[in-house]
Order: C-alpha cells, then structure tokens, then sequence
C-alpha cells in the first residue's frame, strides 16, 4: 500500500494502482495554484488576501507555553547568526527548542509570508512557498543523564516538505496535535534576495545631543544591479542593533540619491545608545564555579548556581569585557551532545543597590529570557539585603545578561540606566533593504549586511 498525507485526510492506494495516486497527488499539491491562476484572470482587481488554516495573533518572536525552553533560531553554521538565508541557496535554517516532560508531543509548523513591517503580506502560500499548509516536526530525542528530563525537538528549513519561492520576511508558527488555534513558539526570520551592495561604518556620533555615549551607523547602498524607478518610496531600510526587535531603526530616508546610490550619511536619525558590553557567566560545568559563579548547591531536583552580586555600572568606565552580544552557547564540558546532555538548573541572580526604584521594575534580560521582559525575569527587592533579586531556569552553557530598567505604565526599555552606555561598546548591526515597486504585492529583500562597531 501506497499512504499519503494530505490536508484533508490520508490517501491510501493499492500497490496495482500507485501510479493513478501518485498523479492525484501531484494534481492535488496544484491545486492552489491553479484557483489563484483563475482568479487573477476572471478577477484581476480584486486583491487576494491570505488565509492561513491557523491564525497568529503575533507576528513577533515569542514561546507561548512555560514547559517550552531553550528556543533557538539560526543558520545552519553559526549559532549565533541571524536567522536569514539567501534564495536558492543551499542554505539552511536550523531551529531547536525543548519540552519539558516525560515524553514526546506532535508538533506542527506554519509558515507565514509577511511585510517589511512584519504584518502578514497579501500572497497566498501558493505564491511564496512550495508545499503544505502544515508539516509535522518529527526530529526529536529525549535527554540522556539529566536530572530534569526533556525531549529536544530540531527542524531544518527548508526541507523536502518546504521550499521558498520569494525573497522577504516570514514567521514561522509552532502548534501542538491538541491545541491547533494557538502557537506554542514563534520565531522571525527572513528570505534574501541579493541584488544590492551595502558598505558603512559606525563612528562616534556627531549630532550634538548624542556626543560621547551613542554610536551611528552610516551607510550607503548601491542599487545598479537592480532597477527602481523612485528609490525614496520604493526602498525600505531597517537598522536593528545585535538582532534586537526593541532597538530598531525604521522608516529611514536617504540624504541623497545619486549615480544608483542611497546615502544614509544622516545626522541624528541613524543614532543607537552604545550600551555597555553584557554581563556573562559560565555553567558548562556544574562539578566547578565558572566564571561568574560563586556557589552550587544540589536541592532536589536541581542544581543550584548562584552568581556572584552585580553593581551598577551607569557611572563605571568602559571596560573591553567579551561578549556574545546578549546571546548563549548551550554546552556541557562533560558530555558529547549538548542538546541531550546538558542539564536545566536554577541560576539565583543579584544586584547590589541602596534602595529600591519605585517607579518602575527591574528584570535580567538578553538572549536567555528570549529578549522579553515577562513577570518570570522580573526582579524583586528584599529588603534585608538591600538588593534586587530573581531565578531563572535555564539550560547548561555560556549566558550573556544584562539589567534593564522599564518604568510603569510604559514599555520603552532602558539598558542604560544601571548598564551605562559607552561609545566604545562592541555591537553588531544588521542593515535590511526591502524593495516595493508600483505594481508589487510584496516587499523583496534585497540587501542585508552586518557591520561591527570594532572589527573593520
């Protein structure tokens, strides 16, 4: 017997007639093509709108779910990279996350074609990816020689179920087999199409109000592989600081537009605070204090790290301190699979100050609480000790965190109220150019670069 999944149910044929299943089959992963064909021809000033079998009220990064841990989204490569591919390539995006139980969950994803703004675009699936609607994850493992046990879940895009047709912005939205209305995780990531050169430095900001602290990015895009008719309302260009959503540059206008050129030589518009380098600590081996650690107490059923106490550094001098630029390395020094092997414990952090902020919280921020400020990462004050306190649950590896500051009734975050902010700061910049013309029904992206502060 021959067995195939379809939207609508299972297909079964019999040996004597795979032949007739396998041309239903191809007739039938057609079909939205064909109808999307008919319409545009019997049609043609009606827009069509998507229709995604599952809707997603968020079109951001998020885990939905507390027993879903450890998410992590990137080019095959380089765990720290930004989840983005070229179209065509050989190319992959690998995404990893754990569930902590006893045992394995049918999980499901959806992929989303969006715009520059991240809102869902005016495509069909048919027109901008190649298979299902809804493919299963069936790349899992439970963990070995853990305390705490966990099944480890890893998807590879694209795959021989999925295969991208246009450059753009997409999300990508996981589901479970009980409930399909509303996503567990959702992860950004994005389709390049390369059809400009970008070149730019970061230099110490010369508006006057930004002198001393803040860095700006000045950069300038070639365009004369590429027709655009009116560079200033067809070209789209986002500056994003060390991959952040919350520090993000949007709406851009170029200072000028020359010989196929854009210059962004701008004064305060492309400005970002340095910041200051992360803060980090290391717990790839529980049998020793890592860096950053000063004790580890076992308390069934985890073990215990507790940091070393924080001060604030607003008023400190710059230090040229490594970092991972808010990201983690999942590791274990005494295993040989980290993603199995690595156990979950509960790191106790503190910071050190005379008395408490009323007017707004305190939370531990950065790559291992998914750049969310959630009441799980929030601080507390005890009073006893005189200083803010939180624990967090994380994974066995090497963390970068920082201390961030978001007063009530607003949710502007302030990175440089405890951390300092140092034009010296080592940060990573990710440029993304988007491309509309008159007649487009989506926005291409066609340049993205990364520029250092420090390495040229």
């Amino acid at each position: 017997m021959l067995t195939l999944r379809t939207k609508t149910g299972i297909l079964t044929c019999a040996k004597n007639s795979i032949m007739s299943c396998k041309n239903f089959f191809f007739l039938y992963t057609r079909l939205n093509v064909i109808v999307f064909t008919l319409a545009l021809f019997i049609y043609p000033h009606i827009e069509v709108a998507a229709s995604p079998k599952h809707p997603v009220t968020s079109m951001a990064n998020g885990v939905y779910r507390e027993n879903i841990r450890t998410v992590q989204f990137f080019r095959e490569g380089w765990e720290f990279s930004q989840p983005l591919i070229e179209l065509g390539s050989d190319q992959r995006l690998i995404l990893k996350f754990d569930e902590l139980s006893g045992g394995s969950t049918n999980f499901f994803y959806t992929i989303t074609h969006c715009d520059a703004e991240w809102n869902q675009s005016r495509l069909v699936q048919a027109e901008y990816m190649e298979g299902f609607i809804e493919n299963s994850i069936n790349d899992y493992a439970s963990s070995v020689n853990t305390m705490i046990r966990y099944t480890d879940y890893m998807l590879y895009l694209p795959n021989e179920q999925v295969r991208f047709l246009v450059s753009g912005n997409y999300l990508l939205s996981v589901f479970d087999e009980v409930n399909r209305n509303a996503p567990i995780l959702t992860r950004r990531f994005s389709v390049l199409e390369p059809s400009t050169e970008i070149r730019g430095e970061i230099k110490k900001s010369t508006f006057e109000g930004y002198k001393g602290r803040d860095q700006e990015i000045d950069f300038t895009i070639d365009y004369s592989r590429f027709s655009i008719q009116d560079p200033r309302t067809e070209v789209k260009v986002v500056v994003m600081q060390n991959g952040r959503a919350d520090k993000c540059l949007v709406n851009l206008k170029p200072l000028f537009v020359r010989d196929n050129q854009l210059s962004y030589d701008l004064n305060s518009e492309n400005v970002f605070t340095g910041g200051n380098e992360f803060r980090n600590f290391d717990t790839k081996d529980l049998r020793i204090n890592g860096y950053g650690v000063i004790n580890i107490e076992y308390v069934n059923p985890f073990n215990h790290v507790t940091l070393r106490t924080d001060q604030i550094r607003r008023l400190g001098e710059y230090r040229s301190d490594d970092d991972l630029n808010g990201h983690f390395l999942i590791k274990n020094d005494r295993a040989g699979n980290p993603d199995l092997e690595s156990d979950y414990i509960i790191v106790h952090f503190s910071l050190k100050i005379s008395e408490p902020l009323l007017g707004g919280n305190i939370y531990v921020f950065g790559g291992l609480t998914d750049w969310q400020c959630l009441p799980a990462n929030k601080m507390e004050w005890n009073y006893e000790l005189k200083q803010y306190e939180s624990k967090l649950m994380l994974k066995q590896g090497f963390y970068d965190y920082q201390y961030i500051y978001i007063e009530n009734g607003k949710n502007l975050i302030d990175d440089t109220l405890l951390e300092g902010s140092h034009v010296e700061t080592e940060n990573d910049y990710q440029i993304f150019v988007y491309y509309r013309g008159f007649s487009s029904r989506y926005d291409k992206l066609i340049g993205y670069r990364t520029i250092n502060s420090v390495k040229r």
